[in-house]
């Protein structure tokens, strides 16, 4: 039989090279920084790595490294066939740079990573043994669930998708057809281009021509079999797609100065003679004092642990209710409707938001013709609106922006979506008609009144992301401001809706410094989050779910370092005037109480770091389609469309059951006083999703089957003291929203999701859909209470606490 040994599909080295020529391979590369700075240049883009940092290179990118002088770094290769086998696809790729925010997800990468380095320099670089085989395995589970991009990920609104799908259409056919006789004129053929064409577009995006680039890939693969095959060389020429042996040894010459023969001849005697050198001594030197600084034995940690909190109840201040401050309920044209409206008076009666947000009113159904540039705008139905909420205790916030019409079932499928490309008409058009707008809101409703309003304009990042794009916005904004002002000097003015889209260094810091310079600067700054990552792997245009749970408290740190660089006090006024989980209008995610736990974790996050905080959406009414006949079917709403809180909602509701002074908050929880003796408190249990979510179709969770899409199900126990409380008695109620209780899911699934519902039915949801209430006497000590609180997975709590006796 004959002997066949292919190459490891992981191998790990560490290195001290300071320098590294620009090269591509077909191996996935990972770089793990252990000491000093290594700068990797890909293209125009240059990634600088700090110590601990972790980026992979995908394969096929050309790029070239350079190290300090006191580098020391590890290199994991994982071979593409690998990744390809086991995903059943020739288009993947691993979107892992830490440079550009550091996660959690990160911090588990290098925990293993610092394993595997542990056991290779405990077995002096041995890997033929399961636990080297275990903890590869380990990093590649950890990058398949948390930093892997395929071509389902791709983003429904870049521009580049037809460059991006050139570029895949060709790596597939080379891969494929790498060891049989092809031809430019093949490939021109397989794609429907001009020869002429596809040389240039080789030329230009790999940096060679086609004959080099097969060339390459075939030399690739005929290198593994020369080294880990004891076939003849005649056979692997063949077998790899080179015409003759000839021409084989010609091209294997100029790429690595010797003939396949001599070049398996020296593979065997550095084998036969291996001896560590001088430098590898070093290296390992280096490598064991690094992890022994580290400290890789670290206690083991309690399977259960009790989280224990303590405050002392003497330090006060006011609380900011950040968090009802504005409600997103959608297109303008949306509040004409009735029963949007009653979802719009039902969430101000049960939830006290003040300020409804809303956009597109410059749009045909609004009867507001821009383009006209005349006088005589119809603004009826603007009124029609703003009526309705002044009349129910309701202050607008204008985005005065056109934005798409969309409605998503995931990230990269949309049931509707339609742009508005001709939202700006110019300058003057835009001009008259705001001019003529705050003419008539002023002759109708007054100066006092419109001067508590706000608006926003919004900074369009997808497409106008160069310079030229962000000084359009400059002069666009200039006049709004200039033009509204000019009728009102108090209402508020903000501006641009940033989501940071395009994570390229200090862009946004230095945009807002260069707006500092402009003749106005926003009343505040306004900022939309969603849990995605976009458009960061070179050219390649996709869009990612974020792995990371504390995301959003990450990007309002980011937020306020790009203030802070850019000139701007702490204290500026800043709005999230969107934000959310998840995009899609068909995620199941969004019924469930891990969605009530999300929203009461991320408000406790950021806490107080913005002036408010507008979770996109209200009413699942607004994203009703064709296929949303179902009670529940994933809508980003907080009520249902028939009206019955969600978790989301209930998470709205306890935390306006906070008192009006603020003692303190830790992880999972915030405690409030009234000054008087009472105390509310609110707990959260957020569970971390799992790579079951991360790896399915956010349109496509099991709905019945929710649990699998979380890391655990452990309840948590915590342990909160209060300190320099009165002693005595205290009445202790407890209310609860959990899978057991007051969740709509829940409910319906009791019920099978049966689709039919009668209006006694529905009547049972609203009654039945309520917080679990408990109550109970507790007694503090010597200035002492001790409370003991348990929450289920998902589970969110508001205790309040009132002396007794």
């Amino acid at each position: 039989m004959e002997r066949h040994f292919k190459q490891e599909k992981l191998k790990i080295e560490v290195l001290n090279i300071r320098e590294e020529r620009e090269h591509f391979h077909q191996d996935i590369e990972l770089l793990f920084v252990l000491e000093g700075t290594l700068d990797v240049a890909m293209g125009e883009q240059t990634t600088h790595m700090q110590p601990e940092d972790i980026l992979v290179i995908n394969a096929n990118k050309r790029h070239c490294l350079k190290g300090s002088p006191d580098i020391l770094f590890a290199r994991l290769y994982i071979t593409y066939q690998l990744v390809s086998d086991i995903f059943e696809s020739t288009d993947i790729i691993f979107w892992c740079d830490s440079t550009k925010g550091d996660t959690d997800r990160y911090r588990e990468m290098r925990e293993t990573l610092k394993k595997l380095l542990n056991h290779y320099l405990s077995t002096r670089g041995g890997v033929a043994n399961f636990g080297h085989i275990a903890l590869c395995y380990q990093v590649m589970d950890l990058l398949s669930s948390y930093f892997l991009v395929r071509t389902g990920d791709r983003h429904l609104e870049d521009g580049a998708d037809r460059f991006e799908n050139r570029l895949s259409q060709i790596n597939n056919y080379i891969r494929a057809n790498y060891n049989q006789s092809i031809s430019l004129n093949d490939l021109a053929s397989q794609l429907y281009l001009s020869v002429g064409y596809l040389s240039r577009f080789f030329k230009k995006n790999y940096g060679m021509n086609f004959a080099a680039y097969l060339a390459n890939v075939r030399l690739y693969h005929a290198v593994d079999d020369l080294l880990y095959t004891e076939q003849p060389v005649t056979r692997i020429a063949y077998d790899n797609g080179f015409s003759n042996v000839t021409v084989f040894n010609k091209a294997f010459k100029a790429a690595y100065g010797e003939t396949p023969s001599a070049f398996r001849k020296q593979a065997k005697v550095k084998e036969q003679n291996a001896q560590k050198e001088e430098n590898d001594q070093l290296v390992e030197e280096r490598l064991e004092e690094f992890l022994r600084n580290d400290g890789l034995q670290r206690e083991e940690q309690k399977t259960k642990e009790e989280v224990r909190i303590e405050f002392s109840v003497q330090t006060q201040e006011q609380t900011k209710y950040i968090w009802k401050d504005m409600i997103n309920i959608g297109a303008a044209e949306d509040l004409l409707r009735s029963e949007i409206r009653e979802h719009v008076i039902y969430l101000k009666e049960a939830l006290q938001f003040h300020y409804v947000r809303f956009w597109n009113i410059f749009s045909k159904d609004m009867l507001i013709d821009i383009s006209s540039g005349e006088e005589g705008y119809n603004f009826s139905r603007l009124d029609s609106i703003l009526d309705f909420l002044l009349q129910n205790g309701l202050k607008p916030h204008i985005e005065l922006g056109m934005k798409p019409r969309r409605l998503y079932g995931s990230v990269q499928t949309a049931l509707i979506f339609e742009r508005n490309e001709d939202a700006f008409p110019g300058d003057e058009k835009w001009k008259c008609v705001l001019d003529a707008m705050m003419r008539h809101l002023l002759h109708r409703y007054g100066r006092t009144e419109i001067g508590t309003w706000r608006m926003e304009l919004w900074f369009r990042e997808d497409t106008e992301k160069n310079w030229e794009g962000m000084k359009g916005y400059f002069r666009l904004f200039n006049i709004t401001y200039e033009v509204i002002h000019r009728y009102s000097e108090e209402i508020q003015v903000g501006g641009g809706g940033f989501r940071f889209l395009y994570d390229i260094q200090n862009v946004y810091a230095k945009f807002l410094e260069e707006w500092k310079k402009e003749p106005y600067f926003p009343d505040y700054l306004s900022f939309l989050y969603y849990a995605y990552q976009q458009g960061e792997v070179a050219q390649d245009n996709y869009s990612k779910r974020l792995t990371d749970s504390e995301g959003f408290l990450h990007y309002m740190q980011k937020v306020k370092r790009y203030m802070a660089e850019s000139g701007i006090e702490e204290t500026y006024p800043v709005y999230v005037t969107e934000w959310n989980l998840t995009i899609s209008d068909r995620n199941y995610i969004n019924d469930t109480c891990f969605k009530g736990a999300y929203v009461v974790k991320n408000i406790l996050d950021c806490y107080p770091l913005c002036e408010g905080m507008a979770l996109f959406q209200g009413s699942d009414r607004t994203s009703e389609y064709y296929d949303s006949h179902d009670m529940l079917y994933g809508g980003t709403g907080i009520i249902t469309k028939d009206g019955i809180l969600k978790p989301a909602g209930f998470a709205f509701d306890f935390l306006n059951r906070l008192l009006p002074y603020y003692i303190g908050k830790e992880e999972n929880c915030i405690l409030t006083t009234d000054g008087h003796g009472s105390y509310g408190i609110l707990c959260h249990n957020a569970k971390k999703l799992n790579y079951n979510y991360y790896l399915s179709a956010e349109n496509e969770l099991d709905k019945e089957n929710i649990w699998k899409y979380f890391e655990d199900r452990e309840a948590k126990e915590l342990a909160i003291r209060l300190r320099d409380v009165r002693d005595g008695v205290y009445q202790m109620k407890t209310y609860s929203i959990n899978e057991k209780n007051g969740s709509v899911l829940d409910i319906w699934a009791e019920m099978e999701y049966e689709s039919e519902l009668t209006r006694n039915d529905i009547k049972y949801f609203r009654r039945t859909c309520e917080p679990r209430l408990k109550i109970q006497k507790v007694e503090a000590k010597e200035q002492t209470l001790d409370l003991d609180v348990t929450l289920a997975a998902n589970e969110i709590a508001f205790i309040r606490l009132k002396w007794f006796a």
